[in-house]
């Protein structure tokens, strides 16, 4: 037997495409789906963080092919795994990496101003990793990955364009439309030549996705603004484009709603699944619902322990504490948003460097901050009534509804009162710690593991599942309850599908998962009661 390839976030094998085809089960709603997998979630999450440093090389090792990266307008093709024959063709794939991280970072001055000259109108800075591999029975999985938000300062553009455009969150909207713009030129040369196809395009697969008999599996894959995306993009290709949902699945991690309540009447009836971490703000934050099934995880502290780097002094446990009760509020966007208004009041009463800082914790860290101190005096109130605009615009688009005025001037005050006794520096330092840290898909420095990968090795079992209700108020059915937090919920076990574990020789990288990480309290060790690791095992249904 070969070494199995394992992905270096959660140690699954990426090789394995059986997880991904499994026949469908009806779920405590009565809509049939496909089963909740534990190996299918994981690879899910191993192809959710690749995409943030598009991390391919242990994906092609494993067989998978025909690459192709979006990153904002370009796309970039013809990488080759390092073990490919030619030095030329090993420098080539290195080459194009290095273009490809370059323009994600965007370092050069006039490239950012060009790029958020760009974003005025239209956000076009999605990010995507496309690629293929051969599934049994002469079949095809084809993986669709979209990145969450970037690093540079206007990736987050479009982040806050929430205005509602066809009952989707408009930023979110446009940045699907832009890579179904590319549907056309997106290529699959190897399995082209393989099919005795002249050419084969994402575009061709989507229409062959629309038949019974299709021969391609559409798997897809986001984390935060990703897996938003990827449910705009999933609703389209069914109900535009007319793809059969059983040759579609996805998995999105810490995904934001993407839709009104009433542009969807059946939320729950897509092949989609979010796993969201209870500690994370940003799936509350969006539009109003979720497509397809949440899963939702009641964060402990445990998890807490390994996956939070907070600072453990006595004065940062007081500030985490002091601002608790500001994020208990925030339980949905609606609540988010007059939040958000009510934390840019109160900035506004501040200096402008206070001000200025206390902006980094709404995603504006990248800012050249210092060019805009020295040109802020004369211009910060423009800025701040710009931000009221549009927030106030983003509240009455979603809710149809005026944005309650008397609840933000209540929550400015209890703002305010948390700056008179620490300050604008450490408000906005325990609000980036307490929402950074349970949003992670990637290590963080300190930690043991990132949330959103603990999470699926060792938080199955207490993932509580729910689906939307559409509507003019929409809210979550818990299986057996209908509230915001249901502990006596079904527990997940009614829908997972496991397989039985063979012996298998893993060619496993042992620093990835049981090392401990300079700074950390222990090692977890790699599960292994979840899921087998061998192709052809047999699949069994678990009951509760």
């Amino acid at each position: 037997m070969l070494d199995q390839v394992c992905g270096p976030v959660t140690g699954v094998n990426l090789e394995h495409m059986t997880p991904l085809m499994l026949p469908w089960t009806q779920d405590p709603w009565g809509e049939m789906r496909p089963p909740v997998s534990v190996e299918a979630m994981r690879m899910s999450a191993e192809l959710a963080a690749a995409t943030y440093h598009m991390e391919i090389e242990r994906w092609l090792q494993a067989g998978w092919r025909d690459v192709t990266i979006q990153v904002d307008n370009d796309l970039l093709t013809d990488f080759l795994p390092r073990y490919a024959s030619g030095t030329v063709n090993r420098l080539t794939t290195g080459w194009r990496m290095h273009r490809v991280r370059a323009k994600m970072q965007q370092r050069n001055p006039i490239g950012q101003m060009a790029g958020a000259l760009r974003q005025i109108k239209q956000s076009d800075t999605g990010k995507v990793l496309v690629m293929l591999h051969p599934a049994p029975m002469g079949r095809y999985v084809v993986a669709i990955s979209f990145m969450g938000t970037g690093t540079r300062f206007y990736d987050w553009f479009s982040n806050f364009r929430m205005t509602s455009q066809e009952g989707i969150h408009k930023g979110f909207l446009q940045l699907a439309r832009q890579f179904e713009g590319n549907e056309e030129k997106i290529l699959f040369p190897a399995t082209a030549k393989e099919l005795g196809l002249e050419k084969l395009t994402l575009r061709q697969v989507i229409k062959e996705a629309a038949q019974p008999n299709s021969r391609f599996v559409l798997w897809l894959s986001g984390h935060s603004q990703g897996g938003a995306v990827m449910q705009v993009w999933a609703y389209h290709k069914l109900y535009e484009d007319g793809v059969l949902p059983h040759h579609l699945l996805g998995y999105g991690f810490a995904s934001p709603t993407a839709f009104e309540g009433r542009a969807v009447p059946k939320p729950s009836a897509y092949p989609l699944y979010h796993v969201l971490n209870g500690d994370d703000l940003v799936p509350r934050m969006g539009a109003q619902i979720h497509l397809g099934m949440c899963l939702y995880y009641p964060t402990d502290v445990e998890l807490r322990s390994q996956c939070y780097a907070w600072p453990r002094d006595a004065e940062s446990v007081k500030h985490r504490k002091a601002v608790y009760p500001i994020l208990a509020k925030m339980t949905d966007t609606p609540s988010c948003i007059i939040a958000g208004l009510a934390y840019l009041e109160a900035l506004a009463d501040q200096p402008t460097e206070d001000m200025l800082e206390g902006l980094a914790v709404l995603g504006m860290e990248h800012l050249p901050l210092e060019r805009v101190i020295n040109a802020a005096d004369s211009r910060m109130d423009d800025l701040m009534r710009f931000f009221r605009r549009k927030i106030t615009m983003a509240y009455v688009s979603i809710t149809g509804e005026e944005i309650n005025l008397k609840a933000v001037a209540m929550l400015k005050e209890q703002i305010l009162v948390l700056i008179r006794q620490m300050g604008v520096k450490g408000i906005a330092t325990a609000l980036m710690e307490m929402m950074n840290w349970a949003h992670k898909m990637k290590l963080g420095q300190g930690a043991s593991i990132a949330a959103y990968p603990y999470i699926t090795l060792y938080g199955v079992e207490r993932l509580r599942p729910f689906v939307w209700q559409g509507g003019a108020h929409p809210f979550r059915r818990y299986a057996g309850a209908v509230e915001e937090i249901a502990p006596e919920a079904m527990s997940i076990s009614a829908l997972v599908v496991r397989r039985r574990a063979l012996p298998a020789r893993i060619n496993r990288h042992p620093h990835t998962y049981t090392q401990t990480h300079r700074g950390t309290r222990r090692a977890l060790p790699l599960p292994t009661q979840y899921g087998g690791r061998h192709p052809g095992e047999r699949v069994v249904r678990v009951k509760e």
